[in-house]
């Protein structure tokens, strides 16, 4: 008897351990996400930062920016989230300063999910001056209060910055995101858009048992 229940114990024990190394190997460096070659340090070591890069003008951003509210909303204390816009052409680079002038303005949690409905329900383009204007005076701004505010020192740097991160992550395609300055996970044939952030739940455990207090 006791023979038989060591065989069952054995056996138990061996496939928990399968199944422990099927949910380890279910998302893989190369297929599910990339290392960067050179770390970047985050802001606060404390926490593990997650970055969105994204284009308002993205369909598969537009997609994932609900799933993405969702999940910000249940984020723990140890996790620092933010956003930071894609750079690389002029047309992004407009929606870059949009983006930190809305920041700078204290709208950007109004301005992003009406920027994303602008440009792929109304198809609007929002990049001419005066079309910016017009948007913005729909959240109580003044073309003055606008062109400010747009051209400031503050918003002018945050765009060079996001810029600066873009090359350093080597950002070729949107939505990705950036995982405590050491991974990159973005949609391909192996993941889908909507699971892109299962991916980055994995990569935040991951990350979470080297934390100091972990």
């Amino acid at each position: 008897m006791k023979s038989t229940a060591l065989i069952r114990v054995s056996l138990t024990l061996a496939f928990l351990s399968f199944c422990g190394l099927q949910i380890a190997e279910e998302y893989s460096q190369g297929k599910h996400y990339e290392v960067l070659s050179s770390p970047i340090t985050t802001r606060d070591p404390s926490k593990i930062e997650v970055v969105e890069v994204f284009w308002y003008g993205c369909n598969h951003c537009h997609a994932l920016e609900s799933y993405i509210n969702q999940w910000e909303k249940q984020l723990p204390k140890d996790v620092y989230f933010k956003k930071s816009p894609a750079t690389w052409n002029p047309t992004l680079m407009i929606h870059a300063r949009l983006f930190y002038t809305a920041k700078a303005l204290g709208i950007e949690e109004k301005v992003t999910p009406a920027a994303f409905t602008a440009i792929h329900r109304e198809r609007r383009f929002l990049t001419g001056n005066s079309e910016l204007e017009y948007f913005f005076r729909g959240f109580g701004i003044n073309k003055e209060r606008y062109n400010s505010v747009s051209t400031s020192f503050g918003v002018e740097n945050s765009v060079n910055q996001a810029n600066k991160r873009m090359r350093q992550w080597s950002i070729t395609a949107v939505p990705t995101l950036i995982v405590n300055g050491k991974y990159k996970v973005s949609a391909n044939r192996s993941l889908r858009t909507e699971d892109i952030l299962n991916v980055v739940n994995f990569l935040i455990k991951k990350e979470r048992q080297l934390l100091p207090n972990s």
